[in-house]
C-alpha cells in the first residue's frame, strides 16, 4: 500500500524544489522502506489516521533494522533526509500536526575526500585513448569502422569530462545547441537540481569534440544537427551508465585503478586546477556547487599535497612515520 500523500509530495519535490531525478528515487525507496517496515512493525499498513500517531519510536526503530541489515550510514542519512522532507510538507500543507523525524539525529558518516586520479594517469587515459585518423577513402561506416568513429566519441567524451568537470548525465544530456566550439564554452542545462551554468571548454576538448562531430555527419543514420552531442551507433543518445562502461573499458585495457571513474575526472578537474592556483570560487562556479563548502573539500587534498613536500624538504618537520598518501603534487600546466 502506498504511503499516504506520496504522490502529492514527489511532485512538489520535481516541480517546486526542482530535485533532481537520482534524488527523486532513492526518496522514493527509502519511503517505500519505511511503509513496509510500519506494516511490519505494527502489523497494520500506514494510513491517513495513523500517520498522526507516529512518533520518533518509530523512526528509531527503522534506523535501528537499518543499522543490523547492515546498511551504510550514507544511505541512513538519506533515508532521514527523505522522512523529513515528507513530513515537512506534510505539515506545511496541514495534514500531520508535527514531524517525528525532527527530534532525531541522522548517523554521522565519516567524511571522505574525493579520489582524483593524478596528472600523470589522467593524460595517460586521455593520451591513450586517442584514436588514429579516419581513412579519407572511406564513404560509409559499417560495423568495423563504427569501432574508429566510437573511438573518436570516447575521446571527445573523456576530454570534456575532464576539460569542463562534468557530470557524466551532464554531458550525456548535451545538445549541439549547448556548445560554442568557437567560443570555446558550454551550457550546462541539466545541472543538478535543475540548474544551468556555463563553463568554459579548452583547446584540447574542443578539437576532440569538432573530430568527433565532423566524423559522424558521415555515418548512418543521419543526425538532427541540432539533437544530442554524444550517440550510440544507432544515433541514439547515450546514457550515463554507457559512458561509464566505456570508461571501464579504457581503465582495463590501461591498467589503471578501479577508481578512475567519470566522476573522478571531475574530481581531477578540481584538484588539478586548484594545485595549479585557480580561485576556489570560480572552480565553485564551473562544477556547480550550490555552496562554497562543497568545494572546499578539494583544499584539503592541496593542502595533503603540500604538507607532503614541508614533510620532505623542511629540517624540523622530519617524520618517523609518513602522512597519509595523497594524490601527487601538480607538475606541469594542465593541457
Amino acid at each position: 500500500m502506498e504511503l499516504p500523500y506520496l504522490q502529492r509530495f514527489f511532485d512538489h519535490l520535481m516541480q517546486e524544489r526542482r530535485l533532481s531525478v537520482h534524488t527523486e528515487k532513492g526518496y522514493r525507496r527509502d519511503l517505500e522502506a519505511f511503509s513496509a517496515f510500519y506494516a511490519e512493525y505494527e502489523g497494520e499498513p500506514l494510513t491517513p489516521t495513523k500517520l498522526a500517531q507516529l512518533d520518533g519510536d518509530h523512526i528509531l526503530a527503522f534506523l535501528g533494522r537499518g543499522h543490523r541489515e547492515g546498511l551504510a550510514r550514507t544511505t541512513m542519512q538519506r533515508r532521514m533526509a527523505a522522512l523529513r522532507a515528507w513530513f515537512n510538507y506534510m505539515q506545511r500543507e496541514g495534514l500531520v500536526s508535527g514531524n517525528p523525524a525532527a527530534a532525531v539525529s541522522s548517523p554521522k558518516a565519516p567524511k571522505r575526500l574525493p579520489r582524483a586520479p593524478s596528472v600523470e594517469q589522467t593524460l595517460n587515459l586521455l593520451d591513450k585513448s586517442t584514436p588514429r585518423p579516419l581513412s579519407p577513402e572511406a564513404s560509409d561506416f559499417d560495423t568495423s569502422a563504427w569501432a574508429v568513429l566510437r573511438s573518436l566519441r570516447d575521446t571527445a567524451l573523456l576530454e570534456l569530462l575532464y576539460s569542463a568537470g562534468l557530470r557524466i548525465s551532464e554531458a550525456c544530456n548535451l545538445d549541439r545547441a549547448d556548445v560554442d566550439l568557437r567560443g570555446g564554452e558550454l551550457r550546462v542545462r541539466h545541472g543538478k537540481g535543475g540548474k544551468q551554468r556555463m563553463v568554459p571548454l579548452g583547446r584540447t576538448a574542443v578539437a576532440a569534440i569538432e573530430a568527433w562531430l565532423q566524423a559522424r555527419t558521415r555515418a548512418k543514420p543521419q543526425l538532427d544537427p541540432m539533437g544530442p552531442i554524444f550517440t550510440g551507433q544507432l544515433g541514439k543518445r547515450l546514457n550515463s551508465r554507457e559512458g561509464q562502461r566505456l570508461l571501464e573499458k579504457w581503465r582495463a585495457r590501461l591498467d589503471l585503478p578501479e577508481s578512475v571513474t567519470p566522476h573522478a575526472l571531475r574530481h581531477a578537474f578540481a584538484t588539478h586546477l586548484l594545485q595549479a592556483g585557480a580561485d576556489l570560487r570560480a572552480i565553485q562556479e564551473m562544477m556547480g556547487h550550490a555552496s562554497l563548502s562543497a568545494t572546499q573539500k578539494y583544499t584539503h587534498l592541496d593542502m595533503q599535497a603540500l604538507a607532503k613536500v614541508y614533510d620532505a624538504a623542511h629540517p624540523r618537520a622530519q617524520r618517523r612515520t609518513p602522512r597519509p598518501s595523497t594524490t601527487p603534487q601538480f607538475q606541469k600546466d594542465l593541457p
